[in-house]
């Protein structure tokens, strides 16, 4: 019987060990939100608050810590000196950044990518049908970049980008080319075979 008061007393003692603890853990919990209290960290869904424009009477949300945290508009309009002199007009009047709460800042969605089109890779002088070597080559093909001038290059894009634009029409299909005359084949006498 004494050993089972014993396993009793022990019990009890945890007991009082584990309301002792959790009384410490919320004061401490209490004393932490009592010091945070009216400024928001974060958000489940991932929102932030942030501070206020500090130019007097915007009270708009600051475009974050890059821009010193004055809004889009005066972060554009005012000079860094300028920009400096707010900060510091505001620090000796002991005005600090007031922050902002997390339903003004508001997230923007990330932009769409374009689709991505596929790069004509036709030579760009006209009525050639080789293929070029991209936009390193001025899509100019290895033939037209031997034969033409840098000058008649450029101008041979330039009437390229007019006509891929619209602005100057087509040419007409130019006429084949004749070919050559044949050339007729060797004919060689038969020798007479030595015996």
């Amino acid at each position: 019987m004494a050993q089972r008061i014993k396993t009793v007393s022990l019990h009890a003692l945890f007991d009082q060990l584990a309301n002792a603890l959790t009384a410490l853990v919320e004061e401490q919990v209490k004393a932490a939100l009592a010091r945070t209290e009216g400024v928001r960290v974060a958000h489940t869904d991932g929102r932030r608050s942030g501070r206020i424009c500090p130019v007097p009477g915007c009270g708009e949300p600051g475009a974050g810590p890059r821009n010193r945290w004055f809004c889009r508009e005066h972060a554009a309009k005012l000079s860094p000196a300028e920009q400096k002199g707010i900060l510091e007009r505001n620090r000796k009047d002991g005005k600090l950044p007031t922050a902002v709460p997390a339903q003004r800042v508001v997230r923007l969605p990330p932009k769409q990518q374009r689709p991505r089109r596929a790069l004509d890779m036709s030579c760009r002088v006209e009525g050639c049908t080789n293929r070029s070597r991209g936009p390193r080559a001025g899509f100019i093909c290895d033939e037209h970049r031997a034969e033409l001038s840098p000058d008649e290059q450029r101008a041979a894009r330039a009437r390229w980008n007019a006509r891929a634009k619209g602005l100057v029409p087509a040419p007409a299909a130019a006429e084949p080319r004749p070919l050559p005359a044949p050339v007729p084949p060797i004919v060689r006498k038969a020798e007479p075979a030595e015996a």
